[in-house]
């Protein structure tokens, strides 16, 4: 033993003579190269940032995030010289005395595993490029390694990288990862109690973590406080007084699933393509990750759509009945039902019977299904940004664990919610917000096929306008005006315009909404109509570094013109009409939203999905709520229509973003364009009046739209067929063949 001691203390002096020699046979003795030692690697956490600098998620492997040393206070500095290595400012990287005297114990004592007073440098050392086995190899491995480290770098170059990569218990690497974690707060916010308090917990993350063990970590942090008291660091009046301060946690470990966990998944479905951003990494080579999310928005559309789920899914489960065919349909759909019959062999009848009597999984398969789904995605509509995401009903991060996301993958009917692209191209075309429609049921055949829309409440009326129709949202006014006055391919190229990109068939059902879409692509085609007409690509994520903080991707904008201008005001006005008088109206009557805004409702056929999309100059909100399973749908147009199931959420979002100041916005009034033409009209007569007429009321024109009307023929004195008349007694029209229905 005292010759292997020997041995290896001239082993130490000869590589300490000639370190670059013994490194240039790294490969033979498994040292780290030179190349190595000049660019270290750890596993770095990446960062997801909201546009207001809150941090939103961290994908890591390890919960490790560099800060320069300029950034770390000096107490935490202080802290962790006194505790480990004294003479750091003034050793080579081994402390040769120390490793002596630790080497006598070791042979003295017979030690199978070897002990040494490691430096900082040599923990680093074992930390970055090492194993964390106790041998006498390992420990000359580390010698060398810290060495040549010394060459590499400075000592503040040193100290930063050891604080930045040492393990602080509770899934923290490196200081920032633990100021956060156990203090809620940055690492250069760190007070001198909270630093010894971090440097404590590297001795036994376990034994003195303060979460877990909160007295042992006291005792441990009052004694790292002596020591720093006893190198003068600290005086003696500071080191008490920081003694007596009550050890006071904000725990906040960091999980797979930070806040916003749709949004930040699909973030990483994202950035995961290799072919983005070349050789990345998302957990390991901490990116930072720049987002448009608003954590304060963030937050108050998930308090919005969790209030008003509550209280409508109470309303749904009230009415609600499984008939025994939907029933038995779910339970073979079941995967323990496949591995009943698969694998254990059971006929149909056996595997049904011994399922149905377990009346607890029999519960819990039914009450999933039946749990009400909702999308809610905001946008800035003047650049596109996404301001806010909720992709379902699992609100809290560790609820949520790869749910299906309905803001960007689901594509279900929209509904009434398309109608204002219809509209869109009446009116671009020339056709004025007061041009009359007759409100009558239209039969269209196609060979054997015979379709004639009905309005929800299965009412029939005389010539309506335009406007009147979009506003009480009437299907009969806007086939016959999709049928007389329109083509498909029109209607089709202005929803592409204004940013639908899901397929869309060319048949006249689609006039109500039948093309199915993403909340994602409705928010930025009614953004559309409150950014004057232009469209913006909704955006995410503005920019990806890597963790030397050079670009790797930014966005580059994306808008195109959609619609004139004019056009597009016309557009606002009328959906403006469907809040303050129409189908909307509840956004003020019931909610008391008294801001300049527009929106449209929408509700599909049996009551499978309800939608409110609702703009103002500033945002722009699209709400969704249904089922994952469309054989599950709302029972009652008393909740479950688009005014009742999604408006509600709508409306709690924006009333909790207006309130707050700090979010900036404030009631502003949409755009105006000089050439739009006010024109004071009767609502009865529908011919310009004066202002005391009791029933005038300002339409809108475009000037091709003016002239249209000027030269249209007044239907207000016709007869029109009685409402309660059989819609086969109403003039039937063939296709076009362009329908294609």
């Amino acid at each position: 033993m005292r010759a292997l001691f020997l041995a290896l203390v001239i082993s130490a002096l000869s590589l300490t003579a000639a370190p670059s020699a013994a490194v240039a046979k790294s490969n033979l003795f498994g040292l780290p190269s030179i190349e190595e030692l000049e660019n270290p690697n750890p596993d770095l956490a990446s960062l997801v940032y909201s546009e207001d600098g809150v941090i939103l998620h961290k994908f890591f492997l390890k919960n490790r995030t560099f800060v320069p040393l300029k950034s770390i206070p000096m107490s935490v500095q202080k802290a962790l010289i006194a505790t480990e290595d004294v003479e750091f400012y003034r050793h080579w990287g081994v402390d040769l005395r120390r490793l002596v005297i630790a080497m006598g114990e070791n042979v003295v004592r017979g030690r199978s595993r070897w002990h040494g007073a490691s430096t900082i440098t040599q923990q680093l050392a074992k930390n970055l490029f090492l194993t964390q086995e106790r041998t006498v190899t390992r420990k000359m491995k580390e010698f060398v390694t810290a060495v040549e480290l010394e060459k590499t770098y400075t000592k503040d170059e040193i100290l930063a990288l050891y604080l930045n990569t040492v393990y602080y218990g509770s899934g923290a690497y490196g200081i920032e990862a633990a100021a956060i974690t156990y203090f809620g707060k940055k690492a250069s916010e760190l007070t001198l109690p909270e630093s010894a308090t971090l440097i404590a917990t590297l001795k036994n993350p376990t034994a003195y973590n303060p979460e877990k063990n909160p007295e042992g970590s006291l005792g441990r942090r009052n004694l790292v406080l002596s020591l720093m008291e006893k190198e003068k660091f600290i005086t003696p009046a500071v080191a008490a007084k920081a003694k007596k301060t009550p050890l006071t946690i904000n725990y906040t470990p960091v999980s797979h699933h930070g806040a916003a966990p749709y949004f930040t998944e699909y973030i990483r479905q994202t950035v995961k393509p290799a072919a983005r951003l070349g050789d990345i990494n998302l957990h390991r080579d901490g990116l930072t990750i720049q987002t448009t999310l608003d954590s304060r928005m963030q937050n108050y559309a998930e308090e919005a759509a969790s209030e008003h789920l509550a209280s409508l899914q109470a309303k749904f489960d009230r009415y609600w009945t499984w008939t025994e065919p939907l029933k038995n349909q779910i339970i073979r759909e079941s995967a323990r039902y496949r591995e009943m019959r698969d694998e254990d062999g059971l006929s149909d009848a056996r595997a049904m019977a011994k399922l149905k009597a377990d009346k607890v999984w029999l519960k819990g398969l039914l009450h999933d299904k039946t749990r009400i789904q909702v999308a809610l995605v905001a946008i800035d509509p003047s650049n596109g940004h996404v301001k806010a995401w909720v992709g379902g009903n699992k609100f809290a991060p560790e609820d949520y664990k790869y749910q299906f996301d309905h803001v960007w993958q689901a594509r279900r009917q929209p509904g009434s919610t398309f109608k204002p692209f219809v509209y869109s191209a009446a009116i671009d075309k020339g056709i004025p917000a007061n041009f009359q429609v007759l409100d009558q049921p239209l039969e269209l055949k196609s060979g054997d096929k015979i379709w004639s829309p009905r309005n929800s409440d299965n009412s029939s009326g005389g010539w309506t306008t335009l406007r009147s129709a979009i506003t009480r949202s009437l299907n009969q006014v806007t086939v016959r005006l999709a049928y007389e006055n329109l083509t498909t391919s029109e209607i089709i190229s202005y929803a592409r315009r204004m940013g639908i990109s899901s397929p869309i068939p060319s048949n006249l059902s689609i006039a109500l909404g039948t093309a199915e879409v993403s909340p994602l692509e409705l928010a930025g085609a009614f953004s559309t109509f409150a950014n004057n007409g232009v469209w913006n690509e909704p955006v995410s994520i503005l920019k990806v570094e890597d963790k030397n903080h050079h670009t790797l991707s930014e966005y580059v904008p994306n808008s195109r013109f959609a619609i004139d201008s004019t056009s597009n005001f016309v557009m606002v006005s009328m959906m403006k009409d469907v809040i303050n008088k129409g189908t909307g109206i509840a956004v003020r009557a019931r909610y008391g939203l008294d801001i300049e805004a527009g929106g449209k409702t929408g509700t599909t056929q049996s009551l499978r999905d309800a939608w409110f999309a609702g703009f103002t100059p500033q945002l722009v909100a699209v709400v969704w709520t249904g089922f994952d399973d469309e054989r599950i749908k709302f029972t009652s147009m008393e909740y479950g229509q688009g005014a009742r199931a999604s408006l509600p959420i709508w409306a709690g979002f924006m009333k909790r973003c207006y309130a707050d100041p700090a979010l900036g916005l404030e009631n502003r009034y949409f755009h105006i364009p000089d050439n739009v033409i006010a024109v004071p009209i009767s609502s009865t007569t529908n011919r310009p009046s004066n202002l005391y007429d009791p029933e005038v009321y300002i339409e809108y024109f475009t000037p091709k739209g003016f002239q249209y009307y000027q030269n249209q023929p007044d239907h207000s004195e016709e007869a029109v067929p009685d409402p309660s008349m059989d819609p086969s007694a109403v003039p039937e029209k063939d296709w076009k063949s362009e329908w294609g229905f």
